[in-house]
């Protein structure tokens, strides 16, 4: 199914099954004239999550979905912000369908929580070329009509289970695909970058006050500071001290 989504077009395919639709996409080439090539399925053999976590989804319940696009007017040294601009999509498209901005947050560096339970999660992944991106793809797991979770993973949720009602998978995923339009058109001019940043930065889980953290050497107390180009977070100490963490060096501390 091809359509067009203000100056971008997009390609939605779908499997009933995969191991993995991150896997899957890395080999279906990106169709000419198509901006976004999006792979659905119904249930994944093998889901991933960061590191060697694996993603929980009963078959038929829930949002699986990959994105494959090539951004080559990204810098190399610039990535995050592709990252950005998906979790930024996602999270706004689903703070209009549950009518909730309070709560919906983008936990560092790509989680979406509703309050302090995870909703969504994503892993992407790119390829270089000569200095810029050229294959992005980021698979995501948006828990939809999900009630119950039989893995020991600590705190998730669903939509269904925050509304009490079940939701329209295919209207979801236009509202997300509708936002990632319209996000990732601010990486294509001067100052996009900026105002992804900056919106990015607005919707972040725990931007206020102290918090629990855990890092090679402990539990600790620290307040968000800032988010690098690089997708670094840096925690201020509660003695004022900066520390500066890559993706899996640092962990939120969540009851």
């Amino acid at each position: 199914m091809e359509k067009d989504q203000d100056h971008f077009s997009y390609f939605i395919d779908s499997v009933e099954v995969t191991d993995s639709t991150n896997n899957h996409i890395r080999h279906v080439p990106l169709p000419p004239g198509v901006d976004f090539l999006i792979l659905t399925t119904n249930y994944q053999t093998a889901g991933k999550g960061q590191g060697t976590n694996k993603w929980e989804s009963e078959k038929g319940k829930n949002l699986l979905f990959s994105i494959k696009c090539m951004p080559w007017q990204v810098k190399a040294s610039e990535q995050f912000i592709l990252m950005q601009a998906v979790s930024l999509a996602i999270c706004k498209a689903i703070r209009n369908i549950l009518n909730n901005k309070k709560d919906i947050k983008i936990k560092w560096p790509n989680d979406i929580y509703y309050k302090d339970k995870k909703l969504c999660g994503t892993l992407s992944e790119c390829t270089l070329r000569f200095g810029h991106v050229h294959e992005f793809i980021a698979g995501v797991g948006l828990n939809v009509n999900q009630l119950l979770f039989a893995s020991d993973a600590p705190n998730p949720v669903s939509m269904a289970a925050i509304k009490r009602r079940q939701f329209d998978r295919e209207k979801v995923l236009e509202a997300i695909i509708n936002e990632l339009s319209r996000w990732f058109q601010f990486l294509c001019i001067d100052w996009g970058h900026m105002m992804v940043d900056d919106q990015y930065n607005d919707c972040l889980y725990r931007k206020e006050g102290f918090h629990e953290y855990i890092d090679a050497n402990g539990v600790f107390r620290a307040k968000f500071h800032i988010i690098r180009s690089n997708g670094h977070i840096v925690l201020e100490r509660t003695d004022g001290t900066l520390s500066e963490y890559e993706f899996k060096e640092v962990k939120f501390v969540i009851n």
